[in-house]
């Protein structure tokens, strides 16, 4: 009887383990489980669970990952005086060679590795092997897609917030001739993970680029917007080696610590010619002043001045969070005008760095949006 009593409690024990491994491996499975959002296929939530501070991902981000952004990005604050960071992520990405439709697959990104910050970022997750049909619109609900193509993701995020509400956000300088290229095409995107993993304000972002771990040489082909909680926006950037910290409350995508104005004296007083259109041969220069973006750069800043508080000796702006969409719409990239070069807005997003959340309009669907917080919670949008 004893020994009967021992075998059905051995096995009643096997049944409660076996039940208890498949419903952790369910969880996890689940916990790393793309959720697809919008209808079109364009926009996906992923609670990432790998080490990406292991190996394995090191190497394939060394192998594989690449980045270009060119985007528009403003600080502000909405009615409530809370902090917000508006941002629209723009890139062309085409479905092949052969055929040049638009395309993109953009991943909301919860991340909480073990001694770091938690966060919620969007990823550009075709930058994880641009030549993969897999990775691109509607692509993780195709037969074959596998959940690994993605372990770089947490590298490939163009902008994120963690729990401190620390604000971090790339965008792409083009760089000229005689500076220096960047020597790593994802530099940029590492340095912006290990922002959001180990840095509480903008002070410590910037000495994140003292740290080593990644050179300022490294990442020189973008430059990173920066805010948090506080009411501090700084833009970060490093040409020919040499890191400089701008205070600015807009970036898009032309140097702010060192401009390409043509500087000359006018009875002993400095002139600089902001807008150059042509040089002494009459050869067009810049269609839009002195860099790439600067025509978004003058939208925002013009549209900025509206909402300004003139009864502060700051340059405080207040608005609705409707007001602040308004002025993302304003300067996004779609394939129908040639104002700007032919680009396209993948996503826009609006970051409260007090609530610490995030609201997307994917691939220029502002019928819709989705709002998470930074522990991956999904909020039904207030309207």
């Amino acid at each position: 009887m004893r020994k009967r009593t021992c075998f059905l409690t051995a096995f009643m024990l096997i049944i409660l383990m076996t039940g208890l491994m498949s419903a952790c491996a369910s969880e996890a499975g689940e916990r790393d489980a793309l959720i697809r959002l919008d209808e079109e296929g364009y926009l996906y939530y992923m609670n990432y669970t790998k080490d990406y501070y292991g190996p394995d991902v090191m190497d394939a981000m060394r192998k594989i990952g690449y980045i270009d952004p060119g985007c528009s990005v403003f600080f502000t604050h909405n009615t409530e005086g809370e902090c917000i960071t508006c941002r629209n992520y723009d890139y062309p990405h085409r479905v092949s060679k052969d055929d040049r439709s638009l395309t993109g697959l953009n991943i909301i990104l919860h991340c909480k590795p073990e001694g770091k910050y938690e966060s919620i970022a969007v990823a550009d997750a075709v930058w994880c092997d641009e030549s993969n049909p897999l990775l691109q619109r509607g692509g993780p609900d195709r037969e074959g897609f596998d959940i690994g193509l993605m372990d770089i993701l947490p590298y490939e995020c163009m902008d994120g917030m963690n729990e401190k509400g620390l604000y971090v956000s790339l965008q792409r300088v083009d760089i000229k001739e005689g500076d220096q290229p960047s020597r790593f095409p994802a530099g940029s995107s590492m340095l912006l993970r290990y922002m959001l993993d180990d840095c509480a304000n903008v002070d410590e972002a910037v000495m994140k680029t003292e740290t080593g771990i990644i050179l300022p040489e490294d990442w020189q082909d973008c430059h990173l917007m920066v805010s948090d909680a506080s009411g501090r926006s700084v833009v970060i950037e490093s040409r020919n080696s040499r890191v400089s910290v701008i205070p600015s409350d807009i970036c898009t995508n032309f140097y702010l610590g060192s401009d390409d104005m043509e500087d000359y004296y006018i009875n002993g007083k400095l002139r600089e010619e902001a807008v150059k259109m042509t040089d002494e041969d009459m050869t067009p220069n810049y269609r839009y002043g002195y860099g790439h973006g600067y025509h978004r750069f003058v939208t925002i800043l013009g549209q900025l001045e509206r909402y300004r508080d003139t009864s502060r000796e700051d340059y405080y702006t207040a608005m609705p969070e409707s007001a602040a969409l308004v002025i993302l719409r304003s300067v996004v990239q779609n394939p129908y005008t040639n104002a700007s070069g032919i680009s396209m807005t993948q996503y826009s997003a609006i970051y409260n760095n007090d609530k610490k959340t995030v609201e997307v309009w994917p691939f220029q669907n502002y019928s819709e949006s989705f709002v998470f917080d930074v522990s991956g919670n999904r909020i039904l949008p207030v309207r």
